[in-house]
């Protein structure tokens, strides 16, 4: 690991100049933010390839900066890869249905449309779910391009997740969801020009050795046949995929709350249409710049290169020209704030419209409520820092604790909003049932480890809660307080 820091005095003007930007951005859409309600959404008028730019900054993270490149430098080579195509499958599931069915139930938070289907116990369950979630995400997303920058720097880890985390959380609490859309817009592509210019450096290097090396070492292999249950096969990534990505982009609210900001349900559609095709080359820049990696250090080797996600900044670190090292440093914070900002503002959106309000049954005059809805904000910013540094602490790969914290806070929320879709509405019993099935179902998977591959929990727990649900559903007593959504719609057309 370098030791003293690479950064030049160019390096620092374009990193501050970046970051001084985002801010003066929250400070310019400050002025537009007058209720509570546009801070959530805006004008609900946002230009929908802004909107389908924030969804693909919000989807991606400093995690797919950071962790794809060493999937692919590592002994799974390719394999990973193979996810992002199956992407297609979720865009078609949440244009056809999911979306449009937000859209007109009218609801700002997406757990609303839980308690219009199901019962307003399945609202709660989801919503503490993503705030568990969000917070949690907020925490890991500040954590990694900390711990890059203090790599890159020698500055002390505290000092800079506090620096990174007050930034983000400035411009989100001045600027509402309108800054933070646009801001998710710049961030998509200084990171995607920070990632072409630390590949095109890298290229430039090992010149015709590329292919050989590559090829010679398997680097491009993207299939691992058969079903064994412990072992990581593509059949398993694919169905994972599919599972994992319907729930972020129809359960998530940081980013189903985008979707209320687009004009109409044709402009939020192509929204995710924009952010999944942008998502897809994304996806094999990243896996290309870690076999691109593998073959620099195999005809460069380097004793110190470290054997884990820090791998490519430490690349940056101490491969890069001077004077580009901020601007890739810039690319990095670029990943992660597009992250944070946009669930800083969601989580935020969750508590106020599926606990204050739900809960009191009454809204505040609209100035206090705006200062209530920016405190909130600013809480949930002071505890991302705090968080941060635990994970900081924690000295676990950060791969593993990602997967971890999404497989526990993420568990049978899929599964959960399968229920509402259904033609009938269930007893309000039959969804909560279903979902500590998933729980249960989680723990035992957990404690079987060895014999059943983590990919599957998400798989298997959303199954087993709608099933579950269903099941309890059909011999659960009746009740006239909650009859098929049919009879209640037969109703209504005879009224």
């Amino acid at each position: 690991m370098p030791t003293a820091s690479p950064f030049t005095p160019v390096d620092w003007v374009v990193l501050v100049v970046y970051l001084l930007a985002m801010v003066a951005i929250g400070l310019h859409f400050q002025r537009k933010v007058t209720s509570a309600r546009s801070f959530f959404v805006a004008d609900e008028k946002v230009n929908q390839w802004l909107v389908g730019l924030s969804l693909l900054g919000t989807y991606l993270s400093a995690v797919t900066m950071l962790g794809l490149p060493f999937l692919a430098f590592g002994p799974d080579n390719w394999l990973w890869a193979i996810q992002p195509p199956f992407l297609i499958i979720t865009a078609l599931v949440i244009t056809k249905y999911v979306l449009p069915a937000y859209r007109e139930a009218g609801v700002l938070s997406v757990y609303e449309y839980l308690e219009q289907k199901i019962h307003v116990s399945s609202r709660y369950l989801a919503a503490l779910t993503f705030v568990t979630l969000g917070v949690g995400r907020m925490g890991l997303g500040l954590y990694l391009p900390a711990k890059a920058f203090s790599i890159i720097t020698g500055f002390d880890l505290l000092t800079v997740i506090i620096v990174m985390g007050v930034v983000v959380t400035l411009y989100t609490v001045l600027g509402g969801i309108e800054a933070v859309i646009w801001i998710d817009s710049i961030q998509v592509i200084v990171f995607t020009g920070a990632a072409l210019l630390s590949l095109g450096l890298a290229i430039g290097v090992v010149g015709a050795d590329l292919f050989p090396i590559a090829l010679q070492n398997n680097k491009f292999d993207m299939w691992e046949g058969g079903m064994e249950l412990a072992k990581l096969t593509s059949i398993w990534l694919i169905l994972q995929t599919v599972f994992e990505t319907i729930r972020i982009y129809g359960t998530q609210q940081d980013m189903t709350q985008r979707y209320v900001t687009a004009g109409s349900t044709a402009e939020a559609n192509r929204s995710v249409w924009i952010s999944i095709i942008g998502y897809i080359p994304l996806a094999f820049l990243f896996y290309f710049l870690g076999t691109v990696l593998f073959v620099y250090y195999t005809v460069h080797p380097d004793p110190n290169m470290p054997n884990n996600d820090t791998l490519y900044p430490y690349f940056v670190a101490t491969r890069l020209p001077v004077g580009l090292v901020g601007l890739v440093m810039a690319g990095i914070f670029a990943a992660a704030m597009s992250t944070i900002s946009s669930l800083m503002n969601s989580v935020t959106t969750v508590c106020i419209t599926d606990f204050w309000q739900r809960l009191l049954g009454r809204t505040l005059p609209a100035a206090r409520e705006l200062l209530a809805v920016r405190g909130l904000a600013l809480f949930w910013g002071v505890i991302h820092i705090i968080l941060a540094w635990w994970f900081a602490q924690s000295g676990e790969d950060v791969v593993r604790l990602w997967n971890r914290l999404m497989g526990i806070a993420a568990n049978g929320v899929l599964g959960l909003m399968a229920l509402a879709f259904l033609r009938r509405r269930l007893r309000p019993a039959a969804p909560v049932i279903g979902f500590v099935a998933a729980y249960v179902c989680l723990w035992i998977m957990t404690r079987n480890e060895q014999h059943i591959h983590f990919l599957l929990r998400p798989v298997v727990c959303n199954l087993v809660c709608f099933i579950v649900g269903v099941l309890v559903d059909a011999v659960w007593p009746v009740n006239p307080d909650f009859p098929p959504a049919w009879e209640e719609q037969a109703d209504e057309d005879q009224a």
